[in-house]
């Protein structure tokens, strides 16, 4: 948007309200910086003359703050030394408190856009000590969060200009360890931890670990002698520190202030808490070297602490313990803090200390668990900041240890104090005997029972006392227990994932009973009042029961007949949409619990992966290993005759030919490597060394080729034979002319099984190379159908004359075939897209199947599909 420049003019003469308005309404047009029509040089020019005069000066400084963080930074550095001496000036004079205030804002600015320009460094190293200068105790109260929050940035990036005034900076900070102001005592915190690295690192941080570790046990042993002024009249289970090494703060106050018991508490605890909060940034803030934490000394301090209960205090009434007891809580939410600090940054190193950890959560509980019902006023539970806390802590623990966490060594307790936290009181309610009940007692029952019917009523009237209808007392009866229910339901929730398959059935059985109608109450009563009024405690108390359902343990099934009905009820009743949101999701994870999709692992079956796999596995490596490493060894050329060796013959017959026995009716699998002739099939892959190697059950055909059915021959028994694989490598290509000469194969004089036919193919070309011959083996019925005139039944060695091999060569390159379709493939050409399964393999029928035929009975038989 063009022309906002224009409007500064007025603006900067109007009042504050307006030019906060619009100032803050800027940020959301940044094409402000690259409009051509404004005159940047004269907009900053107008804000100096506002920044010059002391009465103008705050609204110079407002838009100079607003504006520094987005404006060119080439104009930052024109301006810069301007900025740097105004700010020096106004905090050498200790200019009004307002304006204070805003400098150290300017500054803190300045110091962002000074990281990304050598100019802007160069001025804040040689000014910094200057403005240091200025932060000291007497500054108002009112400016020292704007002056920590500049010295933490200073100290953060300019750590080697702070090291000179590190003893001014360590003084000012220890002064303000008494202050009861959260956010100073936040920043004091921060301040102290960098503090630690502003006088160099040395070689690999030594020095920096050194200081850290120096802070981190003067820290401890500080609080600890303020613990033992505190449970001074108090017994401890734990022994009191001594040889203390503590840090230089300054005294607390006089002698005549510390006889009053009161300030003395409030001193003493102020400073407990606040060197707490020291303490637990020292663990888990930011540090530019690995820490050396000794968790035990910090974990030392927090069983000592929490060890001590108000009741214990009480027990002693004087006034000092009492005023100390007051304080006691704030000082227990300190050391929790300092629990989740160290269980953050160490994890599971902690685990050495599960047990101590979690005895300690029971014991606090239980110490701050009071009785609501004796008390005749307030609604709200004692202790509910610490008990919420504690359950915090609780829930911190079990996240980051999860299964070795120890919690169900103590989830009886636990659950004891979960349970009373997010149960809704209910008022007694008083049943009255009619008269003619008490006909057959004694005067001594009659008084009796009059007594106790006197009690009752006086118990009813205290839960009823108070201004208002009674039914306006029942809702805000749980009025500020909202937030401690809902820690305790979340914590209930973890403690569950966490160790709920080792709670006892009968506390997943009574832990039910108690959930199970409170959210039924939520379904029933749709206008909530009190403790489940509150929208968060309702999804607390969901989520709490979801957790029981999915962590069951294996005795005790979970209540799965009330959930659906539960959940799928209130994500459209409910007045809250988070509510019903969440109702939602959790009927959706019920329904899978419920109706799982399957009941086994689901694995979806690549269909094309299996189909690829089985048109080339002969390339498998599985399927080379297990090929015939041993082949004919003799392979003679004579004048276009091929003579076989018998003896190498008769080897490869005896491990790899299984006679079939005729009478059987069976057909072996497809991947078995010895079947007959039939299902035989033969491998050329390789054309240069002309090896035929054995295929297992798949040939290249023609989409409408069908295999020849095996009942045109019911006359002939099925023949029986072998699987010959000849390697004619070593043939030379001299061979040219066409040899329809007969060799013999010498019979072994073994009656029982045929030695089948083998063709070998050529091709049958004048002046064309020929190709390395193909081989092909056939039984002795297939020699039926071969027009032959063979005299007698010995098997004979064939040279084809076909000259339609040629077309079928670059095919039997990758595609097995099978003997008896050899004569197919090569006349009629096959698909590549489809294979035809020898007769051994197919499903009766006689038809052939493809891969996709294959694919799908293999995906069906072995892959469990929804």
């Amino acid at each position: 948007m063009e022309g906002v420049g224009q409007l500064f003019g007025s603006l900067l003469e109007s009042d504050d309200s307006l030019l906060d308005v619009f100032l803050n309404n800027l940020d959301e047009h940044q094409s402000f910086w690259t409009d051509p029509q404004n005159d940047l040089d004269a907009i900053f020019t107008r804000i100096g003359t506002l920044l010059a005069g002391s009465r103008t000066r705050d609204r110079g400084l407002k838009i100079l703050i607003h504006l520094l963080s987005g404006c060119p930074l080439d104009l930052v550095e024109d301006k810069a030394q301007f900025y740097m001496t105004l700010c020096l000036k106004v905090l050498d004079q200790r200019g009004p408190a307002q304006t204070m205030p805003l400098v150290y804002k300017l500054l803190q600015q300045l110091i962002h856009r000074s990281l990304a320009s050598n100019d802007l460094h160069k001025l804040f190293v040689s000014n910094l000590p200057k403005l240091l200068e200025s932060v000291g105790s007497k500054l108002p109260p009112a400016v020292v969060p704007s002056a920590l929050a500049f010295l933490e940035l200073a100290m953060q990036h300019y750590a080697g200009a702070c090291g000179p005034m590190k003893t001014r900076i360590e003084t000012y900070l220890y002064s303000l360890v008494d202050s009861t102001n959260p956010v100073i005592i936040q920043s004091t915190a921060k301040c102290l931890l960098l503090l630690q690295q502003i006088r160099g690192g040395g070689q690999h941080g030594s020095l920096h670990k050194r200081t850290w570790e120096e802070y981190y046990r003067k820290l401890v042993d500080t609080i600890h002698d303020l613990l033992n002024q505190i449970f001074a009249h108090t017994p401890e289970t734990f022994d009191e520190e001594e040889d203390l090494e503590c840090l230089k703060l300054p005294p607390m106050a006089n002698t005549t202030t510390l006889k009053n018991p009161i300030r003395k508490a409030q001193l003493l605890a102020v400073r407990a808490v606040n060197l707490i909060a020291c303490l637990d940034q020292a663990i888990v803030g930011a540090y530019p070297v690995a820490k050396p934490i000794v968790p035990f000394k910090a974990l030392n301090l927090v069983l000592r602490g929490l060890s001590v209960s108000c009741e214990a205090m009480g027990k002693n009434p004087l006034a000092e313990n009492i005023a100390f007891g007051t304080f006691l809580p704030s000082i227990h939410y300190g050391l929790l803090e300092v629990l989740d600090g160290l269980v953050l940054a160490l994890g599971t190193n902690m685990l050495m200390y599960g047990d101590a950890i979690c005895e300690i959560f029971p014991k606090l509980l239980r110490a701050t668990q009071t009785n609501r019902r004796d008390s005749s006023e307030g609604t709200r539970k004692s202790f509910a900041r610490l008990r919420k806390k504690t359950y915090e802590s609780i829930q911190l623990w079990c996240e980051k240890m999860r299964y070795g966490s120890t919690i169900e060594m103590v989830n009886e307790p636990l659950l004891e104090q979960i349970v009373w936290d997010f149960t809704p009181y209910e008022s007694e309610v008083t049943l009255k005997m009619g008269a003619s009940g008490n006909k057959r007692l004694s005067s001594r029952a009659k008084r009796k029972l009059q007594k106790e019917q006197n009690a009752a009523t006086a118990l009813n009237q205290n839960h009823s006392s108070g201004g208002g209808m009674a039914e306006r007392k029942e809702q805000l009866l749980d009025a500020g227990n909202e937030s401690l229910c809902q820690a305790a339901l979340d914590c209930l929730s973890v403690i569950l994932q966490s160790a709920g398959c080792f709670i006892k059935p009968v506390t997943h059985k009574l832990l039910e009973e108690k959930i199970v109608p409170l959210c039924f109450s939520l379904v029933s009563n749709h206008q909530q009042f009190g403790l489940y009024g509150d929208a968060k405690v309702r999804v607390a108390l969901l989520r709490a029961f979801a957790a029981l359902i999915v962590n069951p343990h294996h005795h005790c099934p979970p209540p799965l007949q009330y959930a659906s009905y539960i959940f799928n009820t209130l994500q459209t009743t409910d007045s809250s949409t988070v509510v019903r949101a969440v109702a939602a999701e959790l009927a959706r994870t019920i329904e899978l619990v419920v109706h799982p999709w399957k009941e086994t692992l689901y694995f979806p079956a690549d269909k094309s992966a299996i189909k690829d796999a089985l048109a080339n596995k002969d390339k498998h490596p599985l399927a080379m290993s297990i090929a015939v490493k041993q082949t004919v060894s003799s392979r003679m050329e004579t004048n276009g005759q091929v003579h076989f060796d018998s003896d190498a013959l008769d080897a490869v017959g005896s491990s790899l030919a299984v006679p079939r026995d005729s009478s059987s009716p069976k057909k072996p699998e497809n991947n078995t490597p010895t079947n007959g002739a039939g299902a035989a099939t033969e491998d050329a892959a390789c054309e240069s060394e002309g090896e035929i190697n054995e295929s297992l059950a798949v040939t290249e055909a023609s989409d409408d080729s069908i295999m020849e059915p095996e009942s045109e021959q019911p006359a002939e028994p099925e023949a029986t034979g072998w699987v010959e694989h000849v390697s004619i490598s070593s043939l030379d290509d001299t061979v040219k002319a066409k040899s329809n000469e007969i060799i013999t194969i010498p019979d072994k004089g073994d009656g029982d099984y045929d030695e089948g036919v083998i063709h070998c193919s050529e091709d049958d070309d004048d002046g064309k190379p020929e190709d390395p011959a193909v081989v092909s083996i056939m039984d002795s019925d297939e020699e039926q159908a071969v027009k032959s005139n063979v005299a007698d039944d010995d098997d004979v060695v064939v040279v084809s004359t076909e000259v339609e091999l040629q077309n079928a060569k670059n095919r039997l390159k990758r595609d097995t075939v099978t003997s008896q379709a050899l004569d197919d493939v090569t006349t009629n050409g096959g698909s590549p897209k489809k294979a035809k399964l020898s007769p051994d393999s197919c499903n009766g029928t006689g038809k052939a199947k493809n891969i996709d035929d294959i694919v799908n009975e293999m995906v069906a038989e072995f892959v469990d599909e929804p």
